[in-house]
């Protein structure tokens, strides 16, 4: 399936990888807290429109946590001295799902989908902790005197992106986006000075899978939300679920597609949720 939220989808994803390499290269004045900034916008849009993406209830408390942990786990990224930047990314995870499982006893007894909820929210707050990653990575040494790792990962990762949102099948799309994204990873190294091809290959490999991953599980979603307004158009399909609660009711017919703020939320997914991948990569391959 494809329509405007998979361009949503690219868009946000495009945006926000240009925003953060563009803010890997704002001089040493500003050091990394101009992509601290960057991606503290970018957390705090994603943990408004995440719980739209799963179709949770009460998402403001949800909201809160995710974004509180994200912009916690970049803070300590900026702050904490190297060569370990991201050693409070697992302590700020921990405290956000403890959080997370604090709003849903909140909520009482019987109110409905709160081990959906808990479960979206601890991955919510997983997705914006791997975020810190980014600021990781620009803060290492080759990355750190402007080198060209970050805006490698950048391209691989908009290329993913840009053959996701080709409308074919995502069976075609997805394989398709991982080979351009090692494409260009290995291509833009080799045209680098300061990037050995390997590493590029490897982090273009990495980013490729994120992005085709949530797109598929996107795409997978939005088809659900269409079969529940073809069984709420004609009754009585075999096998679909004809029953839908007062406070739940099935999509009106043409409109079951995924909220915008949730193909948002989706698109910047895959951008913050590459950062602690980036970093542990480019970590172990950059001498």
């Amino acid at each position: 399936m494809y329509d405007v939220r998979t361009k949503t989808f690219a868009a946000a994803s495009l945006l926000a990888v240009a925003a953060l390499v563009a803010s890997s290269y704002a001089g040493p004045a500003a050091g990394s807290w101009a992509m601290w900034a960057v991606l503290c916008a970018c957390v705090v849009v994603f943990a408004g429109g995440f719980p739209r993406l799963i179709g949770l209830p009460a998402p403001l408390p949800l909201g809160i946590v995710i974004a509180l942990a994200g912009i916690g786990s970049a803070t300590t990224a900026v702050v904490v001295p190297m060569p370990s930047p991201l050693q409070w990314m697992g302590a700020f995870c921990a405290v956000g799902v403890i959080l997370v499982f604090l709003t849903q006893l909140l909520r009482g007894t019987g109110e409905r989908q709160r081990l959906e909820s808990t479960l979206g929210g601890c991955v919510g707050v997983l997705i914006v902790v791997f975020g810190s990653g980014w600021v990781g990575a620009d803060r290492l040494a080759p990355n750190a005197a402007d080198g060209s790792m970050m805006l490698l990962s950048g391209l691989s990762l908009a290329a993913a992106v840009l053959v996701s949102a080709i409308n074919w099948p995502e069976r075609m799309t997805g394989p398709l986006a991982m080979v351009a994204a090692v494409l260009v990873g290995g291509i833009s190294s080799a045209l680098s000075t300061d990037v050995s091809v390997v590493p590029g290959i490897v982090v273009g490999a990495v980013v490729g899978a994120v992005v085709v991953c949530l797109h598929v599980m996107l795409v997978s979603e939005a088809s659900v939300l269409r079969g529940r307004a073809i069984t709420a158009a004609a009754p009585g399909v075999p096998g679909a679920p004809t029953d839908h609660p007062a406070d739940h009711p099935a999509p009106a017919p043409g409109n079951a597609v995924l909220d915008p703020w949730g193909a948002i939320a989706g698109g910047i997914a895959a951008v913050i949720a590459s950062g602690a991948l980036v970093y542990y990569t480019e970590r172990l391959l950059l001498r």
